[in-house]
């Protein structure tokens, strides 16, 4: 029974900038116009899993705009 079974494996495939955005190694949070392309209409923050860039990126990225936010370069909500 057991060898009638087929053994699948999955591989997962690597994390793809699904954006196709050069991410610098310094996310500086006065470059508005590369942070504005991770903020849709609505004026949220892009997932990771549609902007398709690592963790660690997704972080800083996050961490970026927040303070963009507050240092009023980016609006909390767009009209």
């Amino acid at each position: 029974m057991e060898a009638e079974l087929a053994k699948t494996t999955i591989q997962r495939t690597g994390a793809k900038n699904r954006l196709q955005i050069e991410i610098p190694d310094y996310i500086d949070w006065k470059d508005v116009k590369f942070l504005e392309q991770f903020i849709p209409e609505r004026g949220k923050i892009m997932p990771r899993r549609i902007s398709g860039v690592t963790a660690m990126q997704q972080r800083k990225i996050a961490r970026a705009i927040k303070r963009a936010r507050i240092m009023a370069l980016l609006p909390f909500v767009k009209d």
